[in-house]
């Protein structure tokens, strides 16, 4: 009798015991048709900064059943297509607390596009909500969309005295199209900067304190010096290697100028093809200012260098932000793969910088 006994009592704690398992899994399973589908309002966006306080989209999603009462969290995740939520590197998050939606700004929802995608190009993109009860127990996950968006590079506009109008020869003597240098303490300089592209053998120009000549302008007082008026500034001319990218700086307390002729840009570190002792070379893209690369990459550190030396060079100090710094600290990649780097220098006080795994 006791050993019956004892075999009911054994047969009672392996059934039970696996009931409790399979209520475990299932409460870690999202039934189909359950009640945390994932929608949205727009699956197709085209992002655009001047419309960056309207709504771009909204996105809803049911209550999940983890088939007990939980204090249940959720959590949007989006991806670069095709990337499955695979790598933290093509992923960007949104924690959402109990909510069950999500209404986007168009400026949020470029933010964290700028996160995983590119500027000015339909891409796809996969969105899911997790919805979690702990780390003790699996998260349940809403079917995938998947959208197309088209993102943009959020740009500060500057005017005088934060910036000037760099009018020339090579953009038709227009100072309310010309391109800027704005001040900046990039490095330590407290002048104004900026990155021009002269299409010109003979560049001439004019610093424009505004968008047209009767708020005045500084020219060539000789020398590397400047004054209120005077003759055009100049750069060598006559070659056919004069036209290019140009770095123009330019101090009004002390009333000096300087350029310095930009042959490429490229990166470099233990991280690239050239390790620390060469660099990778950058394509520009004469249109931006700015310029690319897709390359592979292994873990380690890496920074932009211009001209193949280390007179400019620019890194990103801690804690680190897309925006670089004049010989700021290494950059890290802390994955290794296939990348497009960007680095965005076309826009006089927008520089910034972009690491995206393909």
């Amino acid at each position: 009798m006791k050993a019956i006994l004892k075999n009911l009592l054994l047969l009672t704690v392996v059934a039970t015991t696996v009931i409790s398992c399979n209520k475990d899994v299932e409460r870690t399973v999202l039934k189909p048709g359950g009640d945390n589908q994932l929608t949205v309002t727009s699956a197709t966006l085209v992002l655009l900064q001047a419309n960056a306080a309207n709504v771009a989209t909204v996105f809803g999603w049911g209550k999940a059943d983890f088939g007990y009462d939980a204090a249940i969290t959720y959590t949007i995740q989006l991806c670069k297509g095709g990337t499955n939520f695979a790598s933290s590197a093509t992923t960007t998050e949104v924690a959402m607390g109990t909510a069950v939606s999500k209404s986007f700004t168009v400026k949020e929802f470029n933010d964290k596009m700028q996160e995983i995608i590119g500027d000015g190009v339909a891409t796809p993109i996969q969105v899911r909500v997790k919805a979690s009860v702990g780390s003790n127990v699996n998260p349940i996950y809403s079917n995938v969309l998947t959208m197309t968006v088209t993102s943009y590079l959020d740009i500060v506009t500057y005017t005088f005295p934060d910036a000037m109008n760099v009018a020339g020869n090579y953009q038709g003597w227009s100072p309310g199209s010309a391109p800027q240098v704005v001040k900046t303490r990039n490095g330590g300089f407290g002048g104004y900067e900026g990155y021009i592209i002269f299409n010109n053998a003979s560049p001439e120009f004019k610093l424009v304190k505004g968008n047209d000549w009767p708020f005045g302008d500084y020219g060539n007082a000789g020398g590397g010096n400047l004054q209120n008026g005077g003759p055009n500034l100049t750069l060598p001319s006559g070659g056919a290697g004069v036209a290019g990218l140009y770095r123009i700086r330019a101090n009004t307390t002390d009333m000096t100028w300087s350029f310095d002729k930009i042959n490429t840009w490229g990166i470099i570190g233990n991280a690239t093809a050239g390790d620390w002792g060469a660099s990778t070379p950058m394509t520009l893209d004469a249109a931006t200012g700015n310029w690319t690369i897709t390359t592979n990459l292994t873990v380690g550190e890496m920074k932009f260098r211009a001209n193949d030396a280390w007179s400019i060079d620019f890194g990103d100090n801690a804690p680190a932000d897309g925006k670089p710094e004049y010989g700021g600290a290494n950059i890290a990649v802390t994955q290794a793969g296939n990348y497009t780097i960007t680095l965005n220098i076309g826009r006089g006080g927008n520089y910034s910088y972009k690491l995206r795994r393909n």
